[in-house]
């Protein structure tokens, strides 16, 4: 498990694994476990949003959101759980590390290229591959409507 911080949200990724996101259970046990570790460094505030993000090859991304609500108490917690389902997986890298071997569409938009990984790839270059990029999974879709595609 990886925990980052971006502006205001936590950005927690699980690399290879996906959570079953239709098993209350696991979902909530993987929860609680998230806010434990978030909640060691700083206090959350009244309203906790997750936002889960799913796709084969990557693992789960979850994207934490909190904030604060005057009319509830601090000390109760309240959990919003959205899971988007079909999620696309783009990942951001320049161009000159695109590897021709591995099946995938590239997309150029707004001055700077991604890939859509099409088929599984081997484990060695899907790693090389994360390391050379940033894995774009909201955007997804504006970018291959919008985008040209190479």
């Amino acid at each position: 498990m990886i925990i980052s911080k971006e502006d205001e949200c936590y950005i927690i990724k699980l690399l290879g694994n996906n959570v079953n996101l239709h098993n209350e259970k696991e979902l909530e046990k993987l929860i609680t476990k998230i806010i434990e570790k978030i909640t060691t460094k700083e206090d959350l505030n009244n309203v906790i949003d997750f936002h889960f993000y799913q796709n084969n090859n990557y693992g789960t991304i979850i994207k934490v959101n909190h904030y604060q609500i005057p009319i509830l108490p601090n000390d109760d917690k309240t959990v919003k759980i959205t899971i988007h389902t079909n999620t696309l997986f783009l990942y951001k890298i320049d161009y000159m590390n695109i590897k021709k071997s591995d099946q995938k569409s590239i997309y150029y938009y707004k001055g700077n290229f991604y890939l859509e990984i099409k088929d599984n790839i081997k484990e060695k270059n899907y790693l090389n591959l994360l390391e050379l990029s940033d894995v774009i999974y909201e955007e997804s879709y504006d970018i291959i409507s919008a985008g040209i595609k190479i």
